[in-house]
């Protein structure tokens, strides 16, 4: 690798910086390039529920507790429907195993801070337009915050950068496997602390409604909305007026400031394989997932470590390159299961996601109406289907 980087990492999100975070540690020279600046990567509130499992490895990667300080549980979480509510408390289910809140930007912001602390380099507004093979590695076409483009070689390109990874895009015999649902979610920042101390999902007649924790002093609500919606057809107060009906909290969101609303389209991908030759995937570059469950940030930062694992055997003193080959064959059974989860989750809440000829979502009753209802029976009263749940939700491996 003398003379240029050896891995450049597109994406400065939670995968890349981890990754990124990796090969520091080890020596093995990379650069990250970012097309947002700085302040804008920081400042919007994404995902923030952190699974068990990816707690764990990171604290075996020595990034938890020493850069990042999981500290705020989640052990619980409730079911609602206008006649009823079921509160699952899945982390005595899992022998005491919660899930943490870590508000992405929060959590990206302290991975930037403590990488470049270091000496890490992370090279903020510029973007990568395309990626090609070169002889002995690839050759990446960044443009930078003036506009200027130049060309930059390197031994592998990592594409962390999203659902748009010019990575990606070179992959060309790569199989992609996606769908897209006749839904989307509105998402609201609320600059206040969460109603109750849990994630709650309220299914409604007129559609999907949830609060997500993110913090002591911020919440993320979703409505479910038409795909055809947009920003401008949901103003503050039919925001407000939909999010108490849908939730049954009368007026305790009247005072709570509301900001950063947003839309999330229901997508879903899987490209298979995550790597060819000298392109490696990892994160949202490499599959899309429904928020339901709150996955995507767990699966970013799960990639990011394998195949950090990998880059650093075979760059590494080992130059072994047999856990590197096996990247894709080793994250995809793990990423096919997850978004069944997701899938199966998004089903239980959504309202909208009917099969054959069902009522309008505005009327109750229906078909989807009883499977979810038969589904949340069984969370209450089927003790084997309750632990599966918990285990899966949460991010603990059984046993």
């Amino acid at each position: 690798m003398p003379g240029r980087p050896g891995v450049a990492i597109v994406g400065a999100g939670p995968a890349g910086l981890v990754l990124a975070h990796l090969l520091q540690r080890q020596g093995i020279p990379f650069v990250v390039f970012e097309w947002q600046t700085r302040a804008d990567l920081c400042r919007l509130s994404k995902a923030g529920l952190i699974e068990y499992r990816t707690v764990r490895l990171l604290e075996r990667e020595g990034i938890a507790p020493s850069i990042l300080d999981f500290s705020v549980e989640n052990h619980r979480c409730e079911f609602r429907t206008p006649g009823e509510s079921v509160v699952v408390e899945y982390a005595a289910l899992t022998g005491g195993r919660p899930h943490y809140i870590y508000p992405q930007h929060q959590l990206v912001r302290r991975l930037c801070d403590s990488l470049t602390e270091v000496g890490g380099e992370v090279r903020f507004g510029q973007e990568v337009r395309a990626v090609r093979h070169a002889p002995g590695g690839v050759v990446l076409s960044v443009d930078g915050p003036d506009g200027d483009r130049s060309e930059i070689e390197c031994e592998v390109a990592v594409g962390c950068e999203g659902s748009k990874s010019a990575v990606a895009a070179a992959m060309s015999p790569a199989r992609v496997c996606e769908q897209s649902l006749p839904v989307r979610f509105l998402v609201i920042r609320g600059a206040a602390p969460p109603l109750e101390m849990h994630m709650i999902y309220a299914a409604h007649p007129r559609g999907f409604a949830g609060q997500l924790r993110r913090g002591p002093d911020q919440t993320r609500y979703m409505l479910e909305i038409p795909g055809t919606d947009i920003i401008a057809d949901w103003p503050e107060q039919r925001v407000r007026a939909e999010l108490s009906a849908r939730l049954g909290v009368g007026g305790r969101l009247d005072d709570v400031p509301l900001g950063e609303f947003g839309l999330l389209d229901m997508r879903v991908r899987v490209i298979e394989p995550m790597q060819q030759g000298p392109f490696f995937l990892a994160g949202d570059a490499a599959h899309l997932i429904t928020p339901a469950g709150g996955k995507g940030m767990n699966l970013a930062i799960q990639d990011a470590v394998e195949l950090g694992h990998g880059l650093i055997e075979r760059f590494g003193p080992k130059q072994d390159g047999t856990r590197l080959s096996a990247y894709s064959q080793t994250r995809l059974p793990h990423i096919w299961r997850t978004q069944a989860f997701s899938n199966w989750f998004l089903h239980l809440s959504l309202t909208s996601l009917r099969d054959g000829q069902e009522p309008p979502a505005a009327m109750p009753g229906g078909f989807g109406d009883g499977l979810r209802q038969g589904w949340i029976t069984a969370l209450q009263n089927d003790a084997l289907f309750a632990r599966w749940f918990a285990h899966a939700y949460a991010g603990v491996d059984p046993g």
